[in-house]
C-alpha cells in the first residue's frame, strides 16, 4: 500500500487529459485562452452570490412540503437524544446537518409519552408530533433549516469549478464557471435547494465521492485512498440510493487504471479495499457505533432482498454495519417494490415505467438546457471524448442511477429521485462546450442560450418547483402532466394565505396536499367531507394540484378526512379565479356541486 504513490505525467498542467487525444493517451496539454484564475474566482463569488440571494428569498415563501414535514423532526431528535432509530427511512447525514441551526433556537421536542410503542420513532408520526408542539415558531424553524441545504448545494458549486481544474483540457476555469452555473441556475436544482431533504444533500456528496476517487485514480496513494473512503462512506449517510457509488467504484478503478497507469492494477485494488474500509468506517462512526455486529437473524426483513439475504447467509453472521442504517436501507427496498401512485402525462398509476424521467425531463428542462445539452453530447462525440476516462467518471453514473430508477423501482415521484445525474451531465456538457474552437458563432450561440436559460430563472422565482418548458405549456399547464414534487408538493399554503387577505373572502374550502394544518400558516378553511357526500358549497374552493384524479387523506384541523379521486370540469359552474403559485388552484361555484365535480 505505502507504493500506491506515483509520479504524474500531467504534473505542471493546467487541465486533464485533452479530449481527442486517443484513447487513454497522457500527451502533453496544448492550453489556449481561459478566463484569469484571479477572476475565476471573482466571478465564481458574484455566482454564488446571486444564487444564494434567490435561494434565501424563496426559502422564506413557501410553506412546508410534504417530506420536509418528517426530514426536520428526524434530525432534531438524533441530535437532542442521539438515538438513530429516529432514521426509519433515510440514513443522518442531511437531517442532522439541517437540524443543527435549531440547537440555537426554541423548540419544544415530544415526550416520550406522547407515542404508543409503535410510534415512537416513526417517520410520520414524529413529524405531527413536532408540528404540534411547535406551531408558533414552525415556519422560522424551517427556514433556518432550509438554508443549509443552500449553503450544501453553493459548495456542490464551488467542487465543480474545483474538479473541472483536473478534467477539462482546455479552459479548465470557464468550464468550472459554466458547469457551476448550470447547476446553480436551474430550476430543478433550484428546487430543491432551498428544501429540507435529503435530494439535494445525495447531489454535492455523489460529486464529492466521484472527485475524491478521480483524485486518487489521478495520483494514488494512502492519503488519497482514505479521503475517497470518507467521501463515500458520507454519501452512503446521506441516501441510501448512494450505494451503488460502491458497484461503480471497480469499474471506475479500472478504467482510471487504463487511462492514467498511475499504478499496478493490484495495487489500485489494494487503495480501493482500503477505501471501502474507511467508509464502513466513516458509517459506523455516522451512528455512533451504536448496534454494530448485530446478528443477522435478529432483523426482520420487510424487502425481497433482505429476505433472500437471511436464506442463504448463516443466521449467526453478525453485520458490520449499524442496525438503523440496515433498517433504514430495508425499508426503503421494500417501499421502491411496494410503490407509490404516480402521475404522468394525466394518467395516475402504480409501479414503474421506463419512460418516466425521459418524459418529464423533455417538460421540465428549458428549452435553452436542453439545447446546450445537445450541443455538449455533440461536441463530446466530435473530440471522440467518449474514448478516454471523461464520460465513464460523469456520465456512466449518471446513466446508472438513471437506468435504476427508471426499469427497477415501482416508486417514481419526481426527477429528484436522479438529482445526483444533473451536476456529473452538467460538468461534462460544460468540459466539451468550453473544448470548443474560439468562434465567434460558436460563442454566440452558447451566450444567448445561457442568457435565455437565465431568463427563465429569472421568470420563475420563487415558484422553481413548478418549472415547466414551452413544450409543456409553461408551469400554468404543468399540472396536465405530473404533480406531486414536480410540482405540487403542498409549498404553496402562504401564498394561499396572502389571496384570502388580500381578498377578504373569509373561510375558504380548501382540499390540500400536504401534511401540515394550515391552520399554522393562518389560513381560515374547512374541509367538506366528500367520502360522506357531503357537497361543496356555493362559493370559492382552492384544491391542490397533486389531488386531480387521487385519493388522498386531508389534513382538518388536525384530523383526517379521506378525499375520493375528483375529476375538476371548468365551465359555468365551476369557475377558475386564481392560480396560487400554479400548485393550487383556487375556484368559484355557482351553486353546491358533488360527486365527481362535474356541471
Amino acid at each position: 500500500m505505502a507504493q500506491l504513490a506515483g509520479s504524474d505525467p500531467m504534473e505542471g498542467h493546467e487541465g486533464g487529459a485533452d479530449l481527442t487525444d486517443p484513447p487513454c493517451a497522457n500527451q502533453p496539454q496544448v492550453l489556449v485562452t481561459d478566463v484569469p484564475r484571479r477572476w475565476a474566482w471573482v466571478f465564481l463569488a458574484v455566482m454564488a452570490a446571486v444564487f444564494a440571494s434567490l435561494s434565501l428569498l424563496a426559502v422564506r415563501q413557501k410553506s412546508v412540503t410534504v417530506d420536509e414535514f418528517g426530514h426536520l423532526p428526524v434530525g432534531y431528535n438524533v441530535l437532542t437524544t442521539g438515538d438513530f432509530r429516529y432514521c426509519e427511512l433515510n440514513p443522518p447525514l442531511m437531517n442532522v446537518l439541517s437540524a443543527l441551526p435549531l440547537l440555537f433556537m426554541e423548540v419544544s421536542s415530544p415526550e416520550a409519552t406522547d407515542f404508543t410503542p409503535d410510534e415512537k420513532y416513526a417517520f410520520w408520526a414524529n413529524g405531527y408530533e413536532f408540528m404540534e408542539k411547535n406551531t408558533a415558531n414552525y415556519h422560522r424553524l424551517y427556514v433556518a433549516a432550509r438554508c443549509v441545504t443552500v449553503v450544501v448545494v453553493a459548495m456542490l458549486g464551488v467542487l465543480l469549478f474545483g474538479w473541472a481544474g483536473l478534467l477539462a483540457p482546455t479552459r479548465p476555469n470557464a468550464a468550472g464557471l459554466l458547469a457551476a452555473g448550470l447547476v446553480w441556475f436551474s430550476p430543478g436544482i433550484m428546487a430543491h435547494s432551498q428544501l429540507v431533504t435529503t435530494d439535494a444533500g445525495c447531489a454535492f456528496f455523489t460529486v464529492l465521492a466521484l472527485a475524491a476517487l478521480h483524485l486518487f485514480l489521478h495520483r494514488p496513494n494512502l492519503a488519497r485512498s482514505a479521503g475517497a473512503g470518507l467521501a463515500l462512506g458520507l454519501a452512503a449517510l446521506t441516501k441510501s440510493s448512494c450505494l451503488y457509488l460502491y458497484a461503480i467504484a471497480p469499474v471506475l478503478v479500472i478504467v482510471g487504471w487504463l487511462c492514467y497507469r498511475k499504478s499496478t492494477l493490484p495495487r489500485l485494488f489494494a487503495g480501493l479495499a482500503l477505501a471501502f474500509l474507511v467508509s464502513g468506517v466513516t458509517i459506523c462512526a455516522g451512528y455512533h457505533f451504536q448496534e454494530v455486529g448485530r446478528l443477522l437473524n435478529s432483523f426482520a426483513f420487510a424487502s425481497g432482498a433482505g429476505k433472500l439475504v437471511q436464506r442463504i447467509v448463516p443466521g449467526g453472521t453478525p453485520l458490520p454495519l449499524p442496525a438503523s442504517f440496515v433498517t433504514a436501507l430495508d425499508n426503503q427496498l421494500r417501499d421502491a417494490a411496494v410503490g407509490d401512485p404516480s402521475f404522468l402525462f394525466g394518467q395516475y398509476y402504480f409501479g414503474g415505467k421506463w419512460f418516466y424521467f425521459i418524459a418529464l425531463l423533455a417538460v421540465k428542462t428549458p428549452l435553452p438546457l436542453l439545447a446546450l445539452f445537445f450541443l455538449g453530447m455533440g461536441r463530446a462525440l466530435a473530440l471522440r471524448a467518449y474514448r478516454g476516462l471523461l464520460p465513464w467518471l460523469l456520465l456512466m453514473p449518471a446513466a446508472l442511477l438513471f437506468v435504476v430508477f427508471s426499469f427497477f423501482s415501482n416508486k417514481q415521484l419526481g426527477l429528484r429521485m436522479i438529482l445526483p445525474a444533473a451536476p456529473l451531465v452538467w460538468l461534462f456538457v460544460a468540459i466539451c462546450l468550453c473544448a470548443a474552437p474560439r468562434r465567434r458563432w460558436w460563442s454566440a450561440i452558447v451566450t444567448v442560450l445561457l442568457v435565455w436559460c437565465g431568463v427563465e430563472t429569472a421568470r420563475i422565482h420563487p415558484h422553481y418547483l413548478t418549472y415547466f418548458n414551452q413544450i409543456a405549456g409553461g408551469p400554468s399547464q404543468g399540472f396536465r402532466y405530473a404533480t406531486d414534487s414536480n410540482l405540487d408538493w403542498g409549498q404553496d399554503l402562504i401564498a394561499l394565505r396572502h389571496f384570502q387577505t388580500q381578498r377578504e373572502t373569509g373561510p375558504i374550502q380548501l382540499l390540500y396536499f400536504g401534511r401540515v394544518d394550515p391552520a399554522i400558516y393562518g389560513i381560515d378553511y374547512r374541509v367538506p367531507d366528500l367520502a360522506e357526500g357531503q357537497p361543496l358549497g356555493p362559493g370559492l374552493v382552492a384544491i391542490s394540484n397533486s389531488l386531480r384524479g387521487r385519493s388522498y387523506p386531508v389534513n382538518d384541523h388536525g384530523r383526517f378526512i379521506f378525499v375520493p379521486a375528483l375529476e375538476i370540469a371548468e365551465g359555468k359552474l365551476i369557475r377558475p379565479v386564481a392560480n396560487i403559485g400554479n400548485s393550487i388552484q383556487v375556484y368559484r361555484l355557482a351553486r353546491p356541486i358533488g360527486g365527481r365535480w362535474r356541471n
